[in-house]
């Protein structure tokens, strides 16, 4: 997600995923999966992360290197255990109903266009997803605010200030659609103490993970788990999808079963924004959702279609998308329907700094929807769901 136009080469990849014309089977890729039971610490010292992030890395050492591999050549992992399908296809775990907030929006924290006070005044939202973590650089490991911005930076800390005299709950997310992934150069251990900062320096414990670039699934998998062991994270991996009915991208797969391996509890949030659709548009992210739906019946092939849904969350881009479709007030109002019938884990949306109709209608900013709405219209229609 990006508060402007994406770049012409994010776009040229996004089109490349789109293209692709299948999904690697996932019949062979079932292995054991080792369940351990480990104490939740909310703040986990330094010696606890990194205690969990070498057994995280010896516990997923094999399965990484499948699922690299599998990133790389397209494929989806490997084995042929039946012992390992009934693993996999266990009742989620108690972990998987750590909750994140039923409706955070995000909020581009490098944009000054937001006021959370008179947000919440308006339309009574008190959670939101702070966007977005990156690396300091090409080779610093550093964890800031869009590549920019200290953890400490205080215009973030005032936002957060705000957020928790509401009694609201901030999501932190990392990645996103452009800019230098912590993913890409940081060890799955250096990740996972990452991550760890980021959530300290807003008080949060709920972890958002955007990857709309190529990553190696087992360093982010085996973060994870490290980060979930000593902390009891709840964790959402947020992904594109291909298509209308094409569900997720290969990457994407490739993404959560290396999560799935690793016995990461996590909750799917796929972009339903910027695809081609025929139809309406509200019919269209739902159709998308659907597909996605069933990929992750795929993956976690044990799982009830209720138990899918309930870890399965969207994300839709509001007005005027990237590529070209819109989602109008109506549209989110159709959404909004489908996730009450069909109890989703949550709805976020990109972004709350757009929503509002002060730009010229058809426009792209990141500032404004580009359609004609009044201010806030689709925070306090998503507002009151799951409450």
């Amino acid at each position: 997600m990006n508060p402007k136009r994406r770049s012409l080469a994010c776009l040229t990849a996004a089109a490349l995923m789109l293209a692709a014309g299948c999904k690697a089977s996932d019949a062979a890729d079932a292995s054991p999966i080792a369940t351990t039971t480990t104490a939740v610490a909310p703040n986990p010292s330094a010696t606890a992360l990194t205690s969990a992030s070498a057994a995280a890395g010896a516990s997923s050492s094999t399965s990484g290197a499948t699922e690299g591999s599998a990133a790389a050549s397209g494929a989806a992992g490997t084995g042929s255990s039946a012992s390992g399908a009934a693993a996999i296809g266990a009742s989620p775990t108690a972990a998987v109903q750590r909750k994140t907030p039923a409706v955070a929006p995000y909020i581009d924290v490098t944009s000054p266009t937001t006021d959370i006070a008179t947000i919440s005044a308006k339309t009574g939202m008190t959670d939101f997803s702070l966007a977005f973590i990156l690396a300091k650089s090409t080779t610093a490991c550093t964890p800031t605010w869009g590549g920019t911005k200290a953890l400490t930076d205080s215009t973030v800390q005032a936002a957060v200030k705000k957020i928790t005299a509401l009694g609201g709950k901030v999501v932190v997310s990392s990645g996103g659609a452009t800019g230098t992934y912590l993913e890409s150069v940081c060890t799955s251990a250096q990740l996972a103490k990452a991550y760890a900062q980021a959530l300290d320096a807003t008080g949060s414990n709920a972890l958002d993970v955007d990857i709309e670039q190529t990553v190696a699934p087992a360093t982010v998998a085996a973060a994870l788990k490290a980060l979930q062991a000593a902390r009891g994270t709840a964790i959402s991996l947020t992904v594109p999808v291909g298509g209308m009915t094409a569900g997720l991208t290969d990457k994407s797969i490739a993404l959560l079963r290396s999560a799935r391996n690793a016995g990461v509890e996590v909750t799917v949030n796929p972009m339903i924004m910027n695809f081609d659709a025929s139809g309406g548009w509200g019919a269209a992210m739902i159709a998308a959702t659907e597909a996605v739906h069933a990929d992750l019946k795929a993956i976690w092939t044990g799982r009830t279609s209720a138990q899918l849904y309930a870890m399965l969350g969207i994300t839709p881009m509001i007005g005027v998308n990237d590529t070209g479709p819109v989602t109008t007030v109506a549209d989110a109002k159709t959404l909004l329907t489908y996730a009450e019938q069909k109890n989703l884990a949550f709805i976020r949306f990109w972004s709350i700094n757009r929503d509002n109709g002060k730009c010229t209608a058809g426009s792209l900013s990141g500032t404004c929807s580009g359609i004609t709405q009044s201010d806030y219209a689709f925070t306090s229609l998503f507002s009151g769901y799951g409450k």
